[in-house]
């Protein structure tokens, strides 16, 4: 066998780390389809992600906050996980990837938090063009009409390059071509955005008919340009495409049983949401693992007093929690209680297996 050079060992122990946290969306492009958003991480997931891929004797080079929606559609949230991440950015290059929208009122809280790049998703500078790459756009809350909203975007976009380049924050335009839609805006796109500030340009485009490297030459006449191509990353455990060995919790003496949500009681395979009761296994008396009982949830409603309550009164005992879905807010809640909301759709009897050491995690090469 012949052995790894130290240049391999080093690529493999060297990430570029991805943290889909943005759980809301401010756009949608019409390539883009009508399919449903992945979940996205709550801030402490993500933090413990970095946390395991360092122990797991990883080097992280960077840290791209990104989707599955837009990170400055949920401000707080980017902001939270921002905060965070402090202890964990160390030497690692801090970075968002965003449409813009609402960008320039936190721009020096990015900058304070240690953002140095963001990735600005810039495919027109012309209100036509808008109209047709999105389906629809929302700075706010409420989604306005593509006629009125194309201003509003390019404007706001002019501006946050601006505000993130004030704020002593590196701005990297990302451009993704549609062949008769915006291809012949490249220049446009690089010479606006080099007056505003912006530093660079990646462009991108999924047609075959397009010369992205001469397309990027030309652009550097303005603003250096290069082909936007997607570096190797290792996906967080539960995210699409990902490989990656969950962090699998372990149970404890004051926590020693596991809740499970089920329609049939063999799969799991309910959103946390609609379960009307919840499975409890763990170990009897003899120390076998079962199922022990069934607990009745809270009804529907009631906000974070719904999942308090649940935490109290059926999950008082458990380590984790297995369920199709589940939402911020009791992941959240339940994660500052120690229990792990794991989200999955295998089946019950060999999740139960794994998770209390009688089986084998699925492993993949990282």
């Amino acid at each position: 066998m012949t052995a790894m050079g130290d240049g391999m060992l080093n690529h493999l122990m060297i990430l570029d780390v991805k943290l889909p946290i943005a759980p809301l969306a401010n756009h949608r492009l019409v390539r883009g389809g009508d399919e449903k958003a992945a979940t996205a991480l709550i801030p402490a997931e993500a933090v413990a992600w970095v946390q395991a891929l360092r122990k797991g004797g990883k080097t992280v080079r960077s840290i791209e906050l990104c989707g599955p929606g837009d990170v400055l559609a949920s401000i707080p949230t980017t902001l939270d996980c921002l905060a965070l991440l402090q202890p964990e950015i160390q030497k690692a290059e801090l970075s968002l990837t965003s449409l813009g929208l609402g960008g320039v009122e936190v721009a020096p809280d990015l900058a304070r938090l240690g953002v140095k790049t963001v990735r600005l998703l810039v495919d027109t500078v012309t209100a036509e063009t808008v109209k047709k790459l999105y389906s629809w756009v929302r700075p706010g809350k409420k989604t306005i009409p593509l006629s009125k909203v194309a201003e509003v975007l390019i404007r706001e976009q002019a501006e946050v390059v601006q505000a993130l380049q004030a704020a002593g924050i590196r701005v990297v335009i990302r451009t993704q071509l549609v062949p008769d839609v915006n291809d012949a805006e490249v220049l446009v796109i690089a010479e606006k955005m080099a007056g505003l500030g912006a530093a660079a340009m990646e462009i991108s485009g999924e047609d075959d008919t397009l010369d992205l490297q001469k397309i990027s030459v030309e652009a550097s006449k303005y603003l250096p340009a290069t082909v936007y191509v997607p570096v190797s990353e290792i996906l967080p455990p539960g995210t699409p495409g990902s490989c990656a060995e969950m962090i699998m919790p372990e149970p404890s003496p004051e926590r020693p049983n596991l809740a499970v949500v089920s329609t049939n009681g063999m799969d799991v395979d309910m959103h946390l949401g609609q379960a009307t009761q919840v499975l409890i296994y763990g170990p009897r008396v003899d120390g076998l693992v079962c199922l022990l009982k069934a607990r009745q949830t809270p009804g529907g409603g009631g906000g974070s007093e719904r999942w308090q309550s649940l935490a109290e009164d059926c999950l008082h005992d458990c380590f984790a929690l297995l369920a199709t879905h589940a939402g911020d807010a009791p992941r959240k809640e339940f994660a500052e209680l120690g229990i792990q909301v794991i989200l999955t759709e295998e089946n019950i009897e060999g999740l139960v297996d794994v998770l209390y050491g009688g089986g084998k995690k699925k492993k993949c090469k990282i």
